[in-house]
């Protein structure tokens, strides 16, 4: 849960915390650097490329491709790359845009009527190319159970688009909110598939990383090359362990094997050093978002087509198994650079890199304006988000509650007792970002108040409820967590109390255990997202994850029916309100997850 907190923090707040470091004037001195931060972070092996648009500056890596094997990472070592995979996917839509194959305005459902999407504002409000490549489609990301297998396993395009079926129904109106969504890139591969009549990995091998001098590249969902792949590790006990490479279900989405020569070709593509590729006029377009009422509104940045804004630099990240992958470029500074690690994370890798290329160069700075109190009075309030990646997961954002108020003639936010100040850049567009570039918004949408932050829409909502309906789920919490106490302190002295009253404060307890271990169980895994193929099937997770939920239920109905019965019988009176207190809290977790899916929630069957 800090974890989660920490990360919902940075979402909203866009803040980055750097390490202190001696300040760093050469790619030979960034180099060592990072060779230290990967000793010190315990990071198994590391791929770097740094370049200018038509100059490679370094490529290469260090640390271990294979720890067993003593295999050193080389400039020819290949890496999963994760969710960049969408990045070329995103030429490749744009390349048969210019060849007039596709329109970015064309209707998913007249291009390929046999995908069985669920619209229920198809006839207003249809999905459109575009809302796949910037995530507005508003479908659920893929189902947990639908992302990894152990299983070696080969799937055409067809069967991975086919295999997210469950996720393709709209939950909002398309081209309305941005969420992030691999099921979206699945769709656009067979699109590319169709349109071509070759398989979305070799058109893109064929017509956009070939061309490119991409040549070692691959669209593998698992590991084929042990001489030349990277092995994955997680850290067990202090020690670095090899992981297997699970099998990718969602190609298009994050299959692509590359090495950092061929990475460093792909950046120089952005920099604008495309061979002909495609158009620099394409690329600028895959920079800026259209489709969503925030762009709309005024928000720049974000999420474009393929590629992401991240204040100066854009470019995209990955995460695949235990890999973790980024590359980011800047044209103005004719720079860009590509990391990814086998394990471990990449720690403070991006900030040394990117503190090193933009030195003695600040960003450019949209111009900030004073606040239009009059404007933004009416969306003075709470927000809650309205916009979760996963569904299943939704109720973690939405229980999140911004505050939103005008002081000392500043808009100031408020998350989770954290304070900020944002400037204005118009009446209701705001920044907090570096170059002023506005990242925030106000909008109303049909008769909701909305406010964009860093790519999460929130509406506003009553104050009083939000804050009275978190404090009855927050002490609901509590009693469940310290019902140990009283049962604890009733069992040692259990001469003075019945068998009824012992049983009453056992039970909360025992209920308690069941939920703890199933929200552990998911935890590990969901942190660890290397392990979802634990989920796929009948597993000790996936049991855990289903049978504690639905025995904390039980035992919530048996308490609370119980402790009603024996109110009146008890000669304890205190006692009798607090386990009756305890109880009607079980049955509002109960409710509250009842509402949510997790009750008898069965993960191989999403």
């Amino acid at each position: 849960m800090k974890k989660l907190l920490i990360l919902v923090l940075a979402l909203f707040c866009g803040q980055v915390w750097a390490q202190k470091v001696k300040p760093i004037s050469s790619i030979k001195e960034l180099v060592d650097s990072i060779t230290t931060v990967v000793q010190q972070k315990k990071i198994p092996g590391l791929m770097l490329g740094i370049t200018g648009r038509d100059s490679v500056l370094y490529a290469g890596g260090m640390g271990y491709a294979d720890l067993i094997a003593h295999r050193r990472v080389d400039k020819q070592t290949l890496f999963r790359m994760g969710s960049i995979t969408k990045s070329i996917v995103a030429l490749a839509i744009m390349k048969l845009t210019e060849e007039g194959k596709l329109k970015l305005t064309d209707k998913l459902r007249d291009l390929a009527p046999e995908i069985p999407f669920h619209n229920p504002w198809e006839s207003t409000d249809p999905v459109r190319v575009v809302n796949l490549l910037e995530h507005t489609t508003g479908f659920d990301d893929f189902k947990l159970n639908r992302m990894y297998s152990l299983a070696r396993t080969d799937f055409d395009t067809k069967q991975m688009m086919l295999l997210q079926t469950p996720s393709m129904i709209c939950r909002w109106r398309p081209s309305e909110r941005f969420s992030y969504n691999n099921v979206n890139y699945a769709i656009l591969g067979y699109l590319i598939a169709k349109r071509t009549g070759l398989s979305y990995d070799r058109y893109l091998t064929e017509a956009v990383m070939r061309p490119l001098g991409m040549v070692h590249s691959n669209f593998n969902l698992y590991s084929k090359y042990p001489l030349r792949d990277a092995k994955e590790y997680t850290m067990q006990d202090g020690k670095l362990q090899q992981v297997p490479s699970a099998t990718f279900l969602i190609g298009p989405a994050g299959a692509l094997w590359a090495d950092s020569e061929d990475m460093v070709r792909l950046v120089q593509c952005f920099l604008g050093n495309t061979h002909g590729v495609i158009k620099q006029s394409s690329i600028e377009k895959m920079e800026q978002s259209q489709s969503s009422l925030s762009s709309r509104a005024g928000i720049l940045g974000g999420y474009g087509a393929g590629i992401e804004n991240f204040d100066g630099f854009r470019g995209h990240s990955g995460m695949l198994g235990t890999f973790r992958s980024c590359y980011r470029y800047n044209r103005d500074l004719g720079l860009g650079f590509v990391v990814c690690s086998n394990g471990n994370g990449l720690a403070s890798i991006e900030n040394l890199i990117t503190t090193l290329l933009s030195k003695g160069r600040l960003p450019k700075k949209d111009k900030t304006t004073a606040l239009d109190k009059k404007a933004i009075t009416p969306y003075l309030g709470y927000y809650q988000v309205e916009n979760p990646r996963f569904e299943l997961l939704g109720f973690i954002d939405r229980l999140l509650l911004l505050k939103v108020g005008e002081e000392n003639d500043t808009l100031q936010f408020n998350l989770l007792v954290k304070k900020f100040k944002v400037l204005p850049t118009g009446p209701l567009t705001f920044t907090n970002s570096a170059s002023n570039t506005p990242n925030i918004g106000f909008f109303r949408n049909k008769n909701k108040r909305v406010l964009v932050i860093n790519g999460r829409y929130c509406e506003q909502v009553s104050g009083a409820w939000a804050l009275i309906s978190r404090s009855i789920l927050l002490i609901a919490c509590l009693l469940a967590t310290l019902s140990f106490v009283p049962a604890l302190v009733i069992f040692i002295t259990k001469q003075r109390y019945s068998h009824q009253e012992r049983l009453m404060s056992g039970l909360p307890v025992l209920a308690t255990l069941f939920l703890a271990t199933a929200m552990l169980a998911f935890g590990t895994v969901y942190s660890s997202s290397h392990l979802l193929y634990k989920l796929a099937h009948v597993t000790t997770t996936s049991v855990l994850i289903f049978a504690g939920p639905l025995f904390f239920g039980l035992l919530s109905v048996v308490n609370f029916v119980y402790s009603l019965s024996y109110f009146n019988a008890s000669r304890n009176r205190f006692l009798s309100w607090y386990l009756l207190a305890t109880a009607l809290s079980l049955m509002i977790i109960t409710v509250f997850l009842l509402s949510n899916g997790w009750l008898g929630l069965r993960t191989w069957a999403l």
